[in-house]
């Protein structure tokens, strides 16, 4: 009897199964690759495109406010009659239409300082037009931290430039030198009150900025005077010298309010100096435009 015990002389045969050749393997299309990869590639950038958005948002997000929360009747009536009274003393030395939109340009500018004014928890007092200079935003309430008061002075400027490149592209769709005029000036009185002095914008913005940073910063002014001469920043560079000595003075007479992070100190220094750099290089172009319109032809 035969037990099917595995002995030498009993051995069991297996048949080996069939392998199917290697040439017969399914190859995937190059075409196939590719747009799997891009799928891969675009789905990763999307989430972290969504990421950056959500951060953009919740930024903007805490600017969404009534800048005008807490004004009266006198605050309004304040506002309206300053604004009144700069574009009548300015339409004695200029056009109508250019002083409006020049104090349109302002009015934006003076509006940024309360949106940011109001997204730090804090209330705007008197809105003011100055005939031939500006306007001003007075605070109820005084900023909490160096880096509080840098952003609500870099607000102002940064929605002036804003408007005047509105403005800019109305000229470019139906170039009347009208809006460049508007535009330049919106340009040259947002570029002027980033001067790093006393109570104007640049002022309020330097606080943040350290002294090695506006050493940085004057090099690249350096490099844009030389390439566009420019007296507004030439100034602003010279201006940047002072500020070395004073941020030193700073940093010791508060340390509370001027404790500002490394990162909250570099994304003021950025903002400012790119600012700068951005409006001298458009108010150099558009007043070299109106120099240009207003050349008589050569024939």
């Amino acid at each position: 009897m035969d037990s099917g015990a595995v002995t030498p002389g009993n051995a069991i045969e297996h048949e080996a199964l069939p392998q199917p050749p290697h040439d017969d393997l399914p190859k995937r299309h190059p075409l196939a690759k590719f747009l799997s990869g891009a799928a891969i590639t675009i789905g990763f950038v999307l989430i972290k495109l969504k990421a950056l958005l959500l951060v953009v948002f919740d930024f903007f997000r805490g600017y969404a406010v009534n800048p005008f929360e807490g004004f009266g009747l006198m605050q309004f009536s304040v506002a309206g009659g300053t604004m009144a009274l700069s574009i009548w003393a300015m339409a004695t030395k200029a056009p109508l239409p250019l002083v409006v939109g020049f104090v349109g340009i302002i009015l934006v500018h003076e509006i940024g300082h309360a949106v940011a004014i109001r997204a730090k928890g804090l209330h705007a007092g008197l809105m003011v037009f100055i005939p031939f200079i500006g306007g001003a935003v007075t605070l109820k309430d005084q900023p909490r931290s160096a880096y509080d008061d840098a952003q609500i002075g870099l607000a102002g400027p940064v929605a002036g430039t804003f408007a005047s490149l509105i403005v800019l592209q109305v000229y470019k769709w139906n170039e009347q030198p009208l809006y460049l005029a508007i535009a330049a000036a919106g340009f040259a009185v947002n570029l002027i009150n980033l001067l790093p002095i006393g109570m104007l914008d640049g002022g309020r913005i330097s606080a943040a900025v350290t002294k090695w940073m506006w050493v940085f910063g004057g090099g690249v002014l350096i490099y844009k005077v030389v390439k566009q001469p420019n007296p507004l920043m030439l100034i602003i560079l010279v201006l940047a010298a002072f500020q070395v000595y004073l941020s030193i003075v700073r940093e010791r007479d508060d340390k509370s309010f001027y404790d500002v992070t490394l990162a909250q100190r570099v994304f003021v220094a950025v903002a400012y100096f790119g600012l700068v750099i951005f409006l001298g290089h458009q108010t150099y172009m558009s007043l070299n435009r109106l120099a240009a319109l207003s050349a008589p032809l050569v024939k």
